[in-house]
């Protein structure tokens, strides 16, 4: 995040944006000052407690995140797992099967109802590949047969933000 950040603040004519915020945020202090500030939200390769909010998914902690989005911001939300080798983090944080028949549409569903408008698909290794960040390369190019999910789509509505 840091050389993103770096990069962003530079000057436009050198491909700087004079719009962008980069910062870290507890999940549980979520939105906080945050409110309805993002036109872009996005969560790359979640763990723990993101991860489970996204993946199991959590209607209270999908409500905190979208709260940070204003309404009509684009979301982005990409992770993936490995049901064998991750098997015990699984079981412990209650994730599903993302290769199970009706997983895509349970995931739409629930985005749904906190707020969100998003198409779940699987995302290829070579999308994966494709993000510029060391973690995606190394995830991408494991021998390992993780499965990846992006929903893509809107935040339609804060809940949390109203509240």
């Amino acid at each position: 995040m840091r050389e993103v950040s770096r990069k962003s603040s530079r000057k436009l004519s050198r491909g700087g944006v004079p719009n962008a915020l980069f910062g870290r945020l507890s999940l549980e202090d979520a939105p906080g000052e945050l409110v309805r500030l993002a036109d872009v939200l996005t969560v790359l390769f979640p763990w723990g407690s993101l991860l489970r909010a996204v993946a199991a998914p959590e209607l209270a902690a999908l409500r905190k995140l979208g709260a940070i989005g204003k309404p009509g911001a684009r979301v982005s939300f990409l992770y993936g797992y490995e049901a064998e080798r991750d098997a015990r983090a699984l079981e412990e944080h209650g994730l599903p099967d993302l290769e199970a028949p009706s997983a895509l549409r349970i995931l739409e569903a629930a985005y749904a109802a906190a707020g969100f408008q998003v198409q779940a698909r699987y995302a290829s290794r070579k999308e994966v590949a494709s993000i510029e960040s060391t973690w995606a390369k190394k995830l991408s190019f494991s021998g390992s047969e993780r499965v990846f999910v992006t929903l893509e789509g809107t935040v339609e509505r804060s809940r949390e933000a109203d509240a």
